[in-house]
């Protein structure tokens, strides 16, 4: 019965992408030269991706989610260098919501005796905006995708629904060297849909490339309408760069220092942030090592609460949100990772080694698995995995993801 509920969803999802690929295509914007012109010549967007993830975990039943994420959007062409941008975002589950847990949320519930799985079904508008550009500045108002860093603020991409925002946000290069982002931040809406009212500030002055790399100055200044959450101003630094030893042979490095305090009505919030990588890129494959620290004094630590922490802290996401965060002793990440490309695919190995920034406890150990293809501009899938063995951090943890991906 359930094989053949699978295989009706999965022949809808086709059907109704092919019909929404004939539609959408649609040429290049330009520049209009009048409102009705600008509205009608702009461009459609689609985007639909099918996953599977199963995840078993000590102590729960294994979980196992088959879903679907479908983005689909406009943008209008430029009129007197406005334009405006929707896109609505539908995640569904294929199959039994039973089989798994999803712990908050407006589509909370599912069988609590297994893994958690953050991927419920919503269906919601993922954006709307309007943008205005002039010279080398560009301005959006409105529920947007907002992404500076990822691990301070991103989208929360690799979730089928993903982290957007509402306010405005700038980018500038009016400066000369000099980009600088800026958002002001009404609300968020996180990944398994709970909104978060908010009046934050975030900025981002990034330099052209130096001899010794980019360096990025930053802020950010969260403050949350609700008691429960926990307000932060975090300012910090970050120097990248790269240098070519060989034609061959490259050396790339990263060094970044943060420190988050209380801000607004907050009291006992944050500590230090230190991260360190050296890479070495051969022609064939990239090889990393680094280190990144999120202090914690026992009492409280230092948090990402908007950022894209599943990019950094395993792919298990034991640090997460929705899983506690950073622990109140804080986080050392100890990692190395191997990736390059070979015969068409894109591959990548990462260990992690986790432990308390105050204490000399072991957290646990992770190591996680990728591999994808990218078949045409449209099409692309790939495989996933990650495991987490723990110490004192939670529980034994493993996870799978199999997916394929058109975007149009």
């Amino acid at each position: 019965m359930k094989k053949n509920l699978l295989l009706t969803h999965i022949q809808t999802i086709l059907v109704t992408s092919s019909i929404a690929l004939t539609g959408f295509a649609s040429p290049s914007v330009t520049q209009a030269s009048g409102l009705t012109e600008a509205i009608t010549g702009g461009v459609p967007s689609i985007n639909l991706r099918a996953r599977y993830e199963g995840v078993s975990q000590e102590g729960k039943n294994d979980a196992t989610a088959i879903t679907e994420r479908l983005l689909v959007g406009y943008k209008t062409g430029s009129y007197n260098g406005i334009n405006a941008f929707v896109e609505m975002s539908d995640t569904a589950a294929i199959g039994s919501r039973k089989d798994y847990f999803v712990p908050k949320g407006p589509d909370a519930g599912g069988d609590a005796t297994k893994a958690v799985v953050l991927d419920p079904s919503l269906t919601q508008l993922n954006q709307a905006l309007i943008g205005y550009q002039f010279d080398n500045t560009s301005l959006k108002a409105g529920k947007q995708r907002i992404i500076f860093d990822n691990r301070f603020l991103g989208n929360v991409g690799w979730r089928q629904t993903e982290q957007v925002y509402t306010g405005l946000s700038l980018k500038s290069k009016a400066i000369s060297n000099l980009e600088v982002d800026y958002a002001y931040i009404l609300d968020s809406n996180n990944p398994i849909g709970v909104q978060e009212k908010m009046a934050s500030h975030a900025i981002q002055v990034k330099s052209a490339p130096t001899s010794i790399g980019v360096i990025t100055g930053y802020g950010y200044f969260l403050d949350y309408d609700l008691a429960t959450k926990t307000d932060s101003q975090t300012v910090g630094a970050r120097l990248a760069g790269k240098k070519a030893i060989s034609d061959s042979l490259g050396l790339n490095y990263h060094l970044e220092y943060a420190s988050q305090s209380d801000f607004a009505d907050s009291k006992n919030i944050g500590g230090n942030y230190t991260r360190a990588e050296i890479a070495l890129q051969t022609g064939y494959a990239k090889f990393l090592i680094g280190q990144e620290t999120l202090g914690g004094d026992g009492k409280s630590a230092f948090q990402t609460p908007l950022g894209t922490v599943h990019l950094f802290n395993g792919w298990a996401d034991m640090f997460i949100g929705p899983v506690g965060g950073t622990p109140v002793n804080g986080l050392v990440d100890n990692y190395f990772s191997v990736s390059g490309k070979a015969v068409g695919l894109k591959l990548a190995a990462i260990y992690h080694q986790f432990g308390a920034d105050k204490a000399s406890s072991k957290y646990g150990n992770e190591y996680d698995l990728l591999i994808t293809k990218k078949f045409s501009k449209v099409y692309s899938g790939g495989i996933k995995y990650a495991n987490y063995q723990a110490d004192t951090h939670l529980k034994d943890t493993s996870k799978l993801w199999i997916w394929g991906q058109l975007k149009f």
